[in-house]
Formats: structure tokens, sequence, C-alpha cells
């Protein structure tokens, strides 16, 4: 009697995805890196802070935190990444009905509040920030590249062609620089309603960029 043919398992064509409770907890771990990094370059510097202290203070091995960033500097540019993808997944939710600047209000308010709520991680970027070339030229690279997105996700819902007309990219970089004068005037002034800030300084922006009207007449000043 001939014996059985051996059996061959066939590994699966792709990896198997992972499981939401493996994505929580990538995600928890990520974050974890990132705080205790924004924390420690917060205390001893930037510069002076190496990859195995940033490990070292998220209580993780160094071979875990190269599984989730390439390097010191992945950590500052992850963390704009992830707001970037925050405010172009706000923007895109809302209704197309909405004026762009109600969509672009709408979208930011909540990814603000949610990134101004741990103070001492917000007050450490600004402050680096504020102190670091480095960092500085790593966050202006991304919030480029978050405007350019912005910009042709603005066209879509505008059906604006961006080769004739530059509205997408004008209300793009307004996106951006609303994030960081709120990012700024929360670290500057620390008001109690980060939400209450993020609607006045709207309501600012639209009395600057709309004409005055008289009292009486209607007509908009010149001067």
């Amino acid at each position: 009697m001939a014996p059985p043919k051996a059996t061959t398992r066939r590994r699966p064509a792709h990896p198997a995805k992972p499981s939401p409770l493996q994505e929580k907890k990538r995600r928890l771990v990520r974050q974890e890196i990132e705080h205790a990094a924004w924390l420690l370059f917060d205390a001893r510097g930037y510069e002076a802070a190496t990859v195995d202290d940033v490990a070292r203070e998220a209580g993780v091995s160094r071979r875990t935190f190269f599984r989730y960033f390439s390097s010191k500097e992945d950590v500052v540019v992850g963390t704009t990444d992830a707001l970037a993808e925050d405010v172009l997944a706000g923007l895109a939710q809302r209704p197309r009905r909405e004026p762009p600047l109600v969509a672009i209000h709408r979208a930011l308010r909540p990814v603000l509040v949610s990134r101004l709520e741990d103070a001492d991680e917000a007050g450490a970027i600004i402050r680096l920030l504020r102190e670091s070339r480095t960092l500085r030229r790593a966050m202006l690279d991304r919030h480029a590249r978050m405007a350019e997105r912005l910009a042709v996700l603005i066209a879509e819902r505008t059906r604006a062609d961006p080769g004739k007309d530059p509205t997408p990219a004008l209300l793009a970089f307004v996106t951006r620089a609303l994030v960081d004068t709120a990012f700024n005037v929360w670290f500057d002034q620390r008001p109690a309603d980060v939400g209450a800030m993020v609607d006045t300084l709207l309501r600012k922006l639209r009395a600057a960029v709309s004409p005055r009207r008289r009292a009486t007449g209607g007509r908009a000043r010149t001067s």
C-alpha cells in the first residue's frame, strides 16, 4: 500500500489583516511613544534626547521604537501627519452644500479641541517648534503637503478647476494658517474653552476679509 501523500499547507497570498484589537494596541503603543518623546524633547531639548532615551521613557525597547518610527524626526512629522489626516477626514465628511469656510470651521473645531486636550504634550510641541529650526523645517514641509491635499479636496467639493481658479489653494492655505494660529493662540493665552477660541478665530477672519457696512446706506467703506 502506497504511503499517503504529504499535504502542504499553502501560505495565504497576503498577510492576515490585523484584528481590531491588534490595531488598537498598535495605535496605543504609537501614541505612548509620541507622548513620551515630546515630553522628553521638552525636558532635555530635541537635539540632546536620543532614540534610546525615548524608548526608555516610553517603556519599550529600541527595536519596538523602530517598528513605529524611523527616527526622532519621524516622531515629529508623524504627529503632524496624524493631525493632517484628521483635518482631511473631517472636511471630507462635511456636507457638500456647506460653504467652504463653514465646512472648514466645522471640520477644524473638533480636531483642534482633541489635540489641545493634552496640555502638557501640546505645550511641549509648541515650545520645541519655537526653539528648534530643525523641527520647524520638518513641520513646515508636512504642513505644505497637507495644504496641497486640502486644495485638491476643496477643488473637488467646489467643482473648481485648480488650474484656472486659485480659490482652493487659497482656502487650503487659510486652513493651514488657522491650525498654526490656533496652536499659538492657545499656547500664549491658554483659554479655558478651546472650541470657543476656534470660533473666535473664524469670526475674526470673517470680519477681517468682509467689507464693513455703513449703518445706513449699506455701502462698503473704502478706507
